[in-house]
C-alpha cells in the first residue's frame, strides 16, 4: 500500500506545535523541536497506508493536517507506492513524490482497492 512521510515546509520553532508532536506522534520534545527545525528534512511522520490500524492512522493524520491547518503551517507530504523505497526519493528534488493535504484526505477516504 501507499506509504507517505510528513514534514514542515519551513523551519518551525514552537512549543505548542513541539507538544502536539510530543502528545500524538509519541516522540520526545527534544526530537520533535529538532525535527521541526529542519524544516522539509525534518520528517516527523512516515506511516503506510490500509494496514491493520488504518482507522487509528487515518483519524491521526487528520488531526496532524487539522492542526497544522489551524497553525498556518505547510506541511511537506510525500507519497512512494507499496514496492517502492524512501531510498528512491532524492532529498534535493523531492516535487515528483509531494502530495496535497487535499489529495491525502482523499486517499484515506478511499478503500485500498481505489473504491470509495
Amino acid at each position: 500500500m501507499a506509504q507517505i512521510t510528513i514534514s514542515c515546509s519551513i523551519p518551525v520553532d514552537d512549543e505548542v506545535v513541539t507538544e502536539f508532536l510530543h502528545k500524538y506522534v509519541l516522540c520526545s520534545r527534544v526530537g520533535a523541536a529538532r525535527k521541526l527545525r529542519m524544516g522539509e528534512k525534518g520528517c516527523f511522520y512516515t506511516c503506510s497506508l490500509y494496514q491493520e490500524d488504518h482507522a487509528k492512522v487515518s483519524r491521526l493524520i487528520r488531526r496532524m493536517l487539522a492542526f497544522f491547518e489551524s497553525k498556518d503551517i505547510l506541511l511537506t507530504i510525500l507519497k512512494i507506492g507499496a514496492q517502492d523505497s524512501w531510498d528512491e526519493v532524492d532529498p534535493e528534488q523531492r516535487d515528483p513524490w509531494k502530495f496535497s493535504p487535499q489529495a491525502l484526505l482523499a486517499l484515506l477516504d478511499a478503500a485500498p482497492n481505489g473504491n470509495a
